[in-house]
């Protein structure tokens, strides 16, 4: 029996028997369609007479007064669930491998592991590469949980082969893996709580599998109440002091012999169990490389063990384990060969079964893959995922004409994959492919020379990665796609592309909060178009940006926003609410520099315009379904209301903002709210002062290290502790250098004034 239950089984087929019904609806043509309804008017007539024949008067009268109030809101409280914001869909994460069948000689270290683990929480496994560390862990991790629902599993090798990742991307993928938003972090010690709240007591445990290096996971925390964490790998960095890693050795040589005499039989090892114990003896105790030589020996019924043992005899050590693996190379067919060699160039580690795929032009890798996997040449790794084992790294042939045609197909293979995916964001199966795939997309970015008519792909998939790290807020790896695409459409000489690269990267770092090197990549892509009139109209709104950022000349912002809302596409309402909200910042921003100069009631009439303005923004955002728009109108909405002195209405927006930016995960968007908040708080002469402190506090652990809003913070927190005022003034002068040496606003020359003067 299956799990659907009896109702689902009849919805199904009611939904079924609907559908048949409405198909055959063409073969009765107009006259009997009407001759249909018409019987079913009669019918439905002749019901309600049926029913309300007995009924009184005034019951009558009631019906006809409360059953059209009843639909009405009825039909308002359905549309208003529609229209609430669906909850976020879950971060998704990685299955836990299966369990390990047959595991042998690793008993002790196994027990030792689990005792660790129940008495300090957190257990380092540490081996050499083949020494079965991974697969120790995992039999390990499935003894101290054996349920599902209390699995945790994150693969840390990433897809760069000399590269490993980084703390950050770390963190990242572990927060991910507890079903917390990744972009809630700017360091990866802002994990350390996280994790801790996520596990404490939930008697869960998580491995984080091929650890390369201490520093990755040392913002971990030392120990979780009623939880394990198993960290394994090969450790190039030593642990502190406090850790004790359990160290994989060789396995003994009974325990080796029982590994190899598994793939073998009991009948060839008993012909010869003096060679079983020569060949784990060349194996060093490697349990890979005995699962190795077995495999191939298994798929050579023919050869003897005394055979091969003779052919290795005499051989350097470092010559004997190069044997085995190229007499299976031989050994191969030749598709599967041709993917092998093709795997061992590629500048990525890994790759799924469909790229495999496309990188040979067939529809179906499987086969091949399988092969190799029999031989011990690949690994099948994170699900449908190969690798080339270490051995091989780089055996491929490079820039042949067959590698950069197979190149080429890979990369327009990822580019349909990113392409598809990222138009269903924020569905919960695309972020399950990205979260899988983002590191090997910026590997593809910037993995090697671009390969000829490569551009229009690199740019599909820096798109995606845009929209996906966009949506986890990850600026820094958004900032990093861009950089690769400006190189490798430089080196394409794609001036399009790399504009779009230079645009992209201008904007990042405008949100970052530093103007400066926003200005430099501005002008790069200024310089890939001459006439201002073939300008895109993202770089117009990039210049109106740039002069806003770096001065009030309030003429050539508004002229750069009127070229902006000319070189708009017609219908895009999008692009005329992003147009609408500048103009409205534009009008405030003018408004504050009156105000200051003492002309209040022309900065009144500028704030009301710009009021007016925002909630025309508000309202092509919402048409056009882009709530990170109307999350910034909200907030500038929030700011015009508060300039005007209506604070009620500015907390109102700034809370409806906040859940914006909230649900978008848009942690400096949210930030921004509350030193907003904060700033409103103050000018109340009731304010409770630790309440501002802890908002504060909150925001600055969220913003960016330079910008406006984190000057402003700092300046604010310099005012409310007194006693650690010179910690932050000196943090909100270092906020405001990214404008130091060039032209700034009036308001950071303002903030600079009040921070000197504390």
């Amino acid at each position: 029996m299956t799990d659907i239950s009896r109702g689902e089984r009849l919805r199904f087929r009611l939904s079924r028997l609907y559908r048949r019904a409405v198909a055959h609806l063409p073969e009765l043509g107009v006259g009997g369609a009407l001759t249909v309804g018409g019987t079913l008017l009669i019918l439905q007539e002749e019901l309600i007479k049926q029913l309300i024949g007995g009924w009184p008067a005034w019951l009558l009268i009631v019906l006809v007064v409360l059953v059209p109030l009843a639909a009405g809101s009825l039909t308002y409280l359905i549309r208003r669930r529609h229209r609430e914001a669906p909850p976020r869909p879950a971060m998704a994460a990685m299955p836990f491998p299966d369990r390990i069948d047959g595991f042998t000689g690793r008993d002790a270290e196994l027990r030792r592991i689990k005792d660790e683990a129940l008495e300090h929480g957190v257990v380092v496994v540490h081996g050499g590469i083949g020494m079965g560390t991974s697969t120790l862990a995992i039999q390990a991790a499935w003894e101290l949980a054996g349920e599902a629902r209390k699995q945790r599993y994150a693969d840390l090798r990433g897809p760069d082969r000399d590269r490993p990742e980084t703390p950050l991307s770390v963190a990242q993928r572990v927060l991910r893996t507890l079903n917390r938003p990744p972009g809630a972090i700017q360091e990866p010690q802002d994990a350390t709580a996280q994790v801790i709240e996520a596990l404490t007591g939930t008697g869960q445990v998580l491995l984080l599998d091929n650890v390369s290096s201490w520093s990755q996971v040392d913002w971990l925390p030392t120990r979780v109440p009623g939880a394990h964490v198993v960290l394994a790998g090969t450790l190039t960095d030593a642990p502190p002091q406090h850790v004790e890693p359990i160290h994989l050795g060789p396995l003994a040589p009974e325990a080796g012999q029982a590994l190899l005499a598994r793939h073998l039989g009991p009948e060839r090892v008993a012909r010869d169990p003096k060679a079983l114990e020569l060949l784990v003896d060349v194996c060093l105790g490697s349990p890979l490389e005995i699962v190795r030589v077995g495999r191939w020996l298994a798929r050579n019924p023919g050869v003897s063990l005394q055979s091969l043992v003779d052919d290795l005899r005499g051989r350097p050590v470092a010559d004997t384990l190069d044997f085995v693996l190229h007499l299976s190379v031989k050994q191969l067919r030749p598709t599967a060969k041709q993917l092998f060699v093709l795997l061992a160039g590629l500048p990525i580690a890994e790759v799924d079964h469909q790229a495999a795929a496309a990188l040979l032009g067939v529809p179906s890798a499987s086969d091949a893959i399988g092969e190799l996997a029999d031989l011990g040449l690949v690994e099948n790794v994170r699900m449908t995922r190969v690798r080339v084992s270490s051995a091989f790294r780089g055996g491929g042939a490079e820039d042949s004409p067959r590698e950069v045609a197979a190149w080429r197909r890979l990369v327009e293979h990822f580019a349909e994959q990113a392409g598809s995916y990222a138009g269903r964001l924020p569905a919960e199966e695309a972020r399950t492919w990205f979260a899988m795939e983002d590191r090997v997309l910026l590997q593809v970015l910037a993995g090697r020379a671009p390969a000829p008519r490569t551009g229009r792909a690199l740019a599909r998939i820096a798109d995606a990665l845009e929209s996906w790290f966009r949506l986890e807020q990850r600026h820094e790896d958004r900032l990093r796609a861009a950089a690769e695409l400006g190189r490798a459409a430089e080196a394409l000489g794609d001036e399009q592309v790399q504009a779009t690269a230079e645009l992209r990267q201008c904007a990042i770092l405008l949100t970052s909060g530093d103007p400066r090197e926003a200005r430099r990549h501005f002008n790069r892509a200024a310089a890939l178009r001459v006439r201002v009139e073939s300008w895109p109209a993202g770089l117009h709104l990039a210049h109106a940006a740039i002069l806003l950022s770096g001065g009030d000349e309030f003429p050539a912002v508004e002229s750069a926003l009127v070229r902006y809302g000319q070189a708009l596409a017609g219908g895009d309402v999008l692009g005329q609410a992003v147009r609408l909200a500048n103009v409205a910042a534009l009008l405030m921003r003018r408004g504050q520099t009156l105000d200051h100069d003492g002309r209040g009631p022309e900065a009144r009439t500028l704030h009301t315009n710009a009021r007016v303005v925002l909630f025309q923004a508000l309202d092509l955002a919402r048409r056009a379904g882009d709530t990170a728009a109307e999350a910034h109108a909200r907030e500038l909405l929030a700011l015009a209301h508060h300039y005007l002195g209506q604070s009620h209405d500015a907390g109102l927006h700034l809370d409806e903002a906040e859940r914006l930016y909230t649900g978008a995960a848009d942690e400096i968007g949210r930030a921004r709210c509350l030193v907003h908040l904060a700033g409103i708080m103050l000018e109340d002469p009731g304010h409770a002062p630790d309440a501002v402190v802890a908002l504060l506090e909150e925001a600055e652990s969220r913003l960016p290290p330079a910008g406006v809003s984190t000057a402003l913070v700092h300046l604010h927190l310099a005012r409310l502790r007194r006693e650690r005022a010179a910690e932050h003034q000196e943090a909100g002068l270092a906020a405001l250098s990214p404008w130091d040496g060039i032209a700034e606003p009036k308001q950071v020359s303002e903030l600079r004034s009040l921070l000197l003067a504390l």
